[in-house]
């Protein structure tokens, strides 16, 4: 300690700001009596980070302390917190004890869902939605995987909190892309009822009729709107009437996500983006799907110009990745293109048709900012000498005219360095098999593996044939998995050893669960199970 109180101020912050999670420096420091190195550190601590703690993690013991003797030295500080789902009621009671209800200055607010791996701190991404009739529409997403919460009384709590006094001064919120805002108990109700300064939102919302309600409600205070959307469809009958009444004057940046294929594209989005005239900086990830109402073209340049860009006269930025599905498509690449080039920024787009009739554009801007690809096919352009894709983290590959070879997987390897989570579908068998002991494909970032519809091969090849150091999520199916753990190679065995969560689907009876288990060292192991 005498050391440190030797040292100028500037490099005894310089120290600090290298401290992760800074939690510990306000936990080890404030309290001491030095009255130098706590001015120091409360000077810090208008940033307060808690989404280190998670379920079980090696600092819960420390947080009883942190509220009763850290948090009343800084809680008037706190401009921005950010604290995983578990803290709502600490934070909660901590307010109404001691700051009648709110923290004076808090202005920025952001919570995770916290849901991490007991043992090594990964974020966990499967929700718990995958087993899914929906999977058999064609082209249909299921992630992102969200997190749907049986547990009442946390749906309720998240309610409470997005409706208490702490939520008076923010102007900044933002809320996990995978945890689902609760949907309004009646129409009356309001999302953000104590939040008259809150101008900029990033939430997911169940449906369109709520992300409609929030804009009637917020739409005169929003600037900057980012949303998720489970379900794009219009279910309640006043959705458009008060669509018609929408009135953002000042919203300047808006964001609208959604992975799961709607139909509804032309009922929802586009009469949505062309009453929003102030938008200058737009960004849209779709996926638009088949259905009675949707849309009998591609979307493409001709469309996003006529039905978009020419409604927005303020527009400065418009990003996007908008992939359509068609049944028995006629469109050409071709005419796509064509289509393409009188953008007045860099587009680019893929075509492609599959044996179940279907065919998909996907049609985006340059630089690619998703982080998402969807439906890729042995005919995707996934690598090319710009990079395009390399900082897409979740992918799901799918063909039902080639399989997937080895050398289609080295291609992912190289192209996608980051990639996270990896989902394939494709029933083929592999035609150049290779038996391979030296030279594995790595993935480094992957977490997250699901293979619910393959051909065996593909678990083979990425158990077998690849190293997979961080893996800690599995999705699989029975059968290949049963025949992996008979196998029992030992590039296999390693791939599996800090696997933390395993979902098998189609489970047979449960005594094959204590078998194949005991091929998973990591005994937090928990499934799902379909008969």
């Amino acid at each position: 300690m005498k050391e440190l109180l030797d040292l100028p101020d500037e490099i005894i912050l310089a120290i600090i700001n290298r401290i992760k999670p800074q939690f510990l420096l306000f936990y080890s420091l404030i309290g001491t009596g030095n009255n130098r190195l706590e001015r120091i550190v409360l000077e810090k601590s208008h940033s307060l980070d808690l989404t280190f703690d998670y379920y079980k993690s090696p600092y819960e013991a420390f947080m009883k302390r942190f509220y009763a003797h850290v948090m009343p030295r800084i809680h008037n500080n706190i401009q921005f917190l950010a604290f995983n789902l578990q803290h709502l009621t600490d934070i909660s009671t901590f307010a109404q004890e001691n700051c009648g209800g709110t923290l004076p200055n808090l202005t920025h607010l952001k919570i995770m869902m916290g849901k991490k791996c007991i043992t090594t701190g990964t974020t966990f991404t499967l929700g718990n939605n995958l087993i899914n009739k929906m999977r058999r529409q064609p082209l249909f997403s299921i992630s992102s995987q969200f997190f749907d919460y049986e547990d009442v009384v946390m749906d309720q709590k998240i309610s409470a909190f997005r409706c208490s006094s702490l939520m008076r001064s923010i102007i900044s919120f933002e809320l996990d892309d995978n945890c689902i805002l609760p949907k309004l108990l009646t129409s009356d109700e309001l999302f953000f009822p104590q939040s008259p300064h809150l101008t900029h939102l990033r939430i997911t919302l169940w449906s369109f009729d709520d992300c409609i309600r929030l804009l009637s409600q917020l739409g005169l205070q929003l600037r900057s709107f980012v949303v998720n959307l489970v379900f794009i469809c219009i279910r309640e009958y006043d959705t458009i009437p008060q669509m018609a009444l929408i009135r953002c004057p000042n919203l300047k940046e808006l964001t609208i996500t959604n992975y799961r294929n709607t139909p509804q594209y032309d009922q929802c989005i586009l009469p949505l983006l062309q009453r929003l005239l102030t938008v200058e900086y737009l960004t849209l990830f779709l996926a638009i799907g088949v259905g009675r109402c949707a849309p009998n073209h591609f979307i493409d340049g001709f469309y996003l110009d006529s039905d978009i860009i020419s409604y927005l006269p303020y527009l400065r930025e418009f990003h996007f990745h908008i992939r359509s599905v068609l049944p028995y498509p006629h469109s050409k690449l071709d005419t796509i293109r064509q289509s393409v080039r009188r953008q007045q920024q860099s587009v680019d787009c893929v075509l492609d048709y599959f044996n179940n009739t279907y065919g998909q554009c996907q049609i985006y801007s340059l630089p690619f900012i998703g982080t998402r690809l969807d439906f890729i096919s042995n005919r995707f352009p996934i690598f090319d000498d710009k990079n395009t894709f390399s900082n897409v983290t979740t992918l799901l590959l799918f063909d039902d005219v080639q399989p997937f070879e080895d050398a289609f997987f080295r291609v992912i390897a190289r192209a996608l360095p980051y990639l996270k989570s990896l989902e394939v579908i494709n029933q083929l068998e592999q035609q150049e098999k290779t038996k391979t002991t030296t030279n594995f494909i790595e993935f480094t970032h992957l977490v997250t593996l699901i293979l619910s519809d393959i051909h065996i091969d593909y678990a083979e090849q990425l158990l077998y044939r690849t190293h997979l150091p961080h893996l800690v999520e599995l999705f699989i199916h029975y059968e290949p998995l049963l025949a992996i753990v008979t196998e029992d190679q030992q590039q296999a065995r390693v791939n599996c050893s800090k696997i933390e969560l395993i979902r098998i689907l189609e489970l047979p009876d449960d005594d094959d669960l204590e078998y194949i288990l005991n091929f998973f060292p990591n005994r937090f192991c928990q499934t799902s199970k379909k008969k």
